[in-house]
């Protein structure tokens, strides 16, 4: 294996793989960098006077109400002192995507995804009974993280 190192002035780092990317030392790489990016980061997020350190992959969807921004985990709901574009920032590396204006959502806790008449699409959650929408223009960044 050849490995080169490249210093780039980039707002987040990337990882470029050539060669044969069925191969088990290909697979293994890419498990370890998942696993190093996602193991390393928790929301702080509110609920009444306390704080709360929640894991990503404990966050169903975030969605932003008014000037309120608000996280449903498997735990409950909480708050979140960030905006809703700062929190898409910080789970970059996380299977989040954005389906509308006002809502992140965790692709883990998807169910399944319907068409409606109007270009819309309907998601439904594997927890609960919700249904959230998303819009034409997010669906694009929807479908990629999938």
């Amino acid at each position: 294996m050849k490995i080169n190192f490249e210093s780039a002035n980039i707002a987040e780092t990337e990882v470029i793989i050539r060669g044969d990317i069925a191969s088990q030392e290909v697979a293994a790489i890419l498990d370890y960098v998942k696993n190093l990016s996602s193991n390393t980061k928790k929301l702080m997020l509110f609920k009444e006077d306390e704080q709360f350190l929640i894991s990503p992959s404990e966050v169903i969807y975030i969605e932003a109400k008014g000037n309120k921004v608000e996280a449903v985990t498997v735990s409950g709901i909480y708050d979140s002192k960030k905006k809703l574009y700062e929190l898409k920032e910080a789970l970059i590396s996380e299977p989040f995507a954005q389906i509308n204006k006002g809502t992140l959502v965790n692709i883990d806790f998807v169910k399944s995804v319907q068409a409606e008449f109007s270009g819309n699409y309907s998601l439904r959650l594997k927890q609960g009974k919700e249904i959230l929408t998303i819009s034409r223009k997010f669906f694009k960044e929807f479908k990629s993280k999938i």
